[in-house]
């Protein structure tokens, strides 16, 4: 790969990655899908199968939780030839579960790598084959709830703000 080449895919790669975390986030599971190649692999926790099934699967988990953020950190991509990159992308996933009549829920943290081989296929780079790697996790009692947030507060669907402004005309 030439030189310029090389960081063209190199931020593709990473926007991908950055896609598939907002996905999750606002619970857009077609922007999820759309970060998998359609035959990829996906062995996450205890899922392991095809991508359209981690999608169902992953939808199904956060149908019912009220936060979800994943912090992507340190990216690593390591090109093996013109179309096949090893990624390990390092990740803190921060999510709440709330339980009925409580005020505050559970807080799980839980800190891990993914560890992807991507494809570029037809000129686009996704996730071919994907291993989580859990390295740690911890969960603690919510304090969500004993402090009232003012200003624009996240949402877990197209309501959020970044869907207003990707879909705003300037």
């Amino acid at each position: 790969m030439q030189p310029l080449d090389r960081l063209i895919a190199k931020s593709e790669i990473e926007d991908c990655m950055k896609r598939y975390a907002r996905g999750v986030d606002r619970r857009d599971w077609d922007l999820v899908q759309g970060c998998f190649h359609p035959d990829a692999m996906d062995h996450h926790g205890e899922f392991h199968g095809d991508s359209a099934g981690f999608v169902d699967w992953v939808k199904a988990r956060h149908e019912n939780l009220p936060f979800s953020m994943h912090y992507l950190l340190n990216c690593l991509i390591e090109f093996r030839s013109g179309t096949v990159a090893f990624v390990e992308t390092y990740f803190w996933a921060l999510q709440r579960r709330e339980q009925d009549g409580q005020v505050a829920g559970t807080d799980h943290e839980v800190f891990g790598r993914y560890v992807d081989r991507f494809e570029n296929r037809d000129g686009t780079w996704r996730i071919a084959d994907r291993k989580v790697v859990y390295d740690s996790t911890r969960q603690g009692t919510s304090s969500n709830h004993l402090r009232p947030m003012v200003g624009v507060i996240g949402k877990r669907d197209q309501s959020d703000a970044v869907f207003a402004l990707l879909n705003s005309e300037d």
